[in-house]
């Protein structure tokens, strides 16, 4: 598989990246563009935290997979980093095509391209559906949705063990410069040695770094989305941007979910089939937030990874 890394914006000084990956083939036909967001709550994460094998899933169908950063809050506000994904959704269809047939050599549809993400990412890649050439499906893992609910403000029971941070250490997240990727505890396990023991899902919250412990203490206690943006988030909420027109859309989730639970995943695929949209539902017995995180082909929970990213190729037409 080769890749290429670009500069798809640059915001006061600072450059946001995206990866692009594809596999050589001997087929003419175009190659399509599959869009993908990383997860960590808009506060942690990079483009490289997608799992490997959903990109070389993808990159075999035939797609040149895109795998974006966006700018992190809380230095930037949530509204930002929506539009951060908008413009690299844009830059796919319009600049990337240039930029692959002169630096590798090959052909591009952009007509089909697609977006998918994990958590922070499916909320990411829903919000391109309510654009007016919104992408060709979409796929969202586990993502955030009805950002009214009042869910979203509430203590997680699922982080209430965390042990408790100074808010002096907390504080130090905002002497931080604006990031678009960070070395967490999230992507050293994604870039642990191929001969180091294979970890899967989501790991140990590390609150020696402020940025993390800004995160899980925000989470904990309920605020994470309040600290992020102002409002009540009906303005920001994917839920609201869905029609009978909505791009075909595939929802798959854990049932063991404890950061967001499964029922805002069901409660999307019906309200999107209710309205005669194309959507698809996968809800994965006793998996967890992030539970593809680190896997591999041969794990038990890949058949339903697949199967959302086959509804991808079939809906790209590829």
């Amino acid at each position: 598989m080769q890749s290429r890394d670009y500069v798809f914006k640059e915001v006061d000084g600072v450059k946001v990246e995206a990866t692009a990956f594809w596999m050589p083939r001997g087929s003419a036909a175009p190659y399509g563009i599959a869009l993908g967001f990383h997860g960590g709550a808009f506060v942690v994460g990079s483009r490289h935290f997608i799992p490997r094998p959903e990109i070389e899933h993808l990159a075999d169908a035939g797609f040149v997979v895109v795998s974006a950063d966006y700018r992190l809050c809380p230095q930037v506000s949530l509204l930002e980093i929506i539009q951060d994904a908008t413009d690299v959704f844009e830059w796919c269809k319009s600049e990337l095509p240039g930029k692959l047939k002169a630096d590798g050599g090959i052909d591009v549809d952009p007509t089909k391209t697609v977006a998918f993400g994990q958590s922070a990412g499916g909320f990411l890649a829903l919000t391109l559906g309510g654009l007016p050439n919104p992408p060709a499906a979409i796929l969202d893992f586990y993502g955030m949705k009805y950002t009214t609910d009042p869910f979203w403000r509430t203590p997680l029971p699922a982080l209430v063990d965390l042990p408790s941070v100074s808010p002096d250490f907390l504080d130090k997240i905002h002497a931080e410069p604006v990031q678009t990727t960070t070395m967490t505890s999230l992507e050293k396990a994604a870039a642990a040695p191929k001969d180091a023991p294979r970890r899967r899902g989501m790991p140990t919250p590390n609150l020696s770094v402020p940025r993390s412990a800004w995160l899980y203490t925000a989470l904990k206690e309920g605020t994470h989305l309040g600290l992020i943006h102002r409002g009540t988030g009906e303005d920001v909420d994917p839920a609201r941007l869905f029609t009978r027109r909505f791009p075909p859309t595939f929802f798959l989730h854990g049932d063991a979910d404890g950061l967001v639970p499964e029922e805002f995943s069901v409660r999307a695929y019906k309200g999107l089939k209710g309205m005669g949209a194309v959507t698809e539902l996968e809800v994965v017995p006793g998996a967890t937030h992030g539970f593809d995180a680190g896997i591999a082909t041969e794990d038990e929970d890949w058949p339903p990874v697949r199967r959302g990213l086959d509804f991808l190729v079939r809906q790209a037409g590829l």
